[in-house]
């Protein structure tokens, strides 16, 4: 049974329930992206798929938040940290992404996603936000030990080109997360999220260009256009506003329990509808590095 201490103000269990259906969609988006990209007539480019995404997530975030009586203006002394971390964020968190998405397998992106809390705590350790301590210095150091499990293959250590990206895309996210902060102090989340994709449309735009003459688009299958639908609505705007949302209902920290799930449901989601095999390396390099989050986040050794 549930304690009262588990509802928020409203009596509701509604921002629990967002939030969980926040997790299942960005689960779920690993498994679309990597249904949809290829180098087949059938299939989108990369940065074409990106580029889509990202511009048509902004324009539906700007819409959503005016709708909602939001001002969409900034001001023009935010600029430049809203320019950096859509470059030094956004930007390389969806290059290396992308690129890992293509090289690996979404289980194996699920599991190492899992660690992205752990980069969230070290760049804000880097960057004196918070002060090191030795129980948060273990939990690092158990949260990449699980990446280790997932690296191990007979008998060695073998580092797969896509989960190093996918690795790298973690710590971008962090430094996202983390100097995004300063931008939704001054704005509405979903207007900075959506200044931010719009200036990270920008930066991927050369990169569209290039791969244009390679895109075939009469004919990419109807189940790819769903699948890139799906990621932009689905994991772009919709996930972003409920996150948002539960953020605002019950709280940071509950929320970021929650969000334990994703890794869970992008494992699930992987064996369902792309039937990719969760090994023992999975599951141990998942339990691993989430008990690796859990000493770091908890009060307690």
């Amino acid at each position: 049974m549930l304690s009262r201490n588990t509802i928020n103000k409203s009596g509701s269990y509604l921002p629990d329930a967002a939030v969980v259906l926040t997790c299942f969609l960005w689960g779920l988006n690993a498994v679309v992206t990597k249904n949809a990209l290829g180098d087949t007539p059938d299939t989108f480019r990369a940065f074409i798929f990106n580029e889509i995404r990202i511009s048509a997530a902004s324009l539906l975030l700007f819409m959503a938040a005016g709708l909602a009586g939001y001002p969409l203006g900034i001001k023009r002394r935010h600029i430049p940290l809203i320019v950096g971390v859509s470059f030094f964020g956004m930007f390389f968190f969806m290059v290396t992404f992308i690129l890992g998405i293509s090289l690996t397998s979404a289980s194996n992106l699920g599991v190492i996603n899992a660690s992205t809390p752990l980069f969230i705590i070290l760049i804000s350790f880097v960057t004196g936000i918070e002060h090191p301590t030795k129980r948060v210095i273990l939990g690092i150091i158990i949260g990449f030990c699980g990446m280790l499990a997932l690296s191990w293959k007979g008998g060695e250590i073998v580092f797969n080109p896509g989960d190093i990206f996918i690795l790298l895309s973690c710590l971008f996210w962090a430094v996202y997360t983390v100097y995004g902060k300063k931008i939704t102090k001054n704005y509405n989340p979903l207007v900075a999220t959506a200044w931010i994709y719009f200036v990270t449309s920008l930066f991927q735009l050369p990169f569209f260009i290039m791969q244009l003459p390679t895109q075939y688009w009469a004919e990419i299958s109807t189940a790819n256009w769903a699948n890139i639908t799906i990621s932009c609505i689905g994991s772009l705007f919709l996930a972003n506003s409920l996150y948002y949302y539960s953020v605002n209902k019950i709280g940071p920290s509950r929320v970021g329990v929650y969000t334990n799930l994703t890794p869970v449901f992008t494992l699930l989601l992987a064996a369902l509808i792309r039937d990719e095999s969760i090994g023992i390396a999975h599951i141990v390099g998942l339990v691993v590095i989430l008990f690796g989050i859990a000493i770091s986040t908890s009060r307690r050794l």
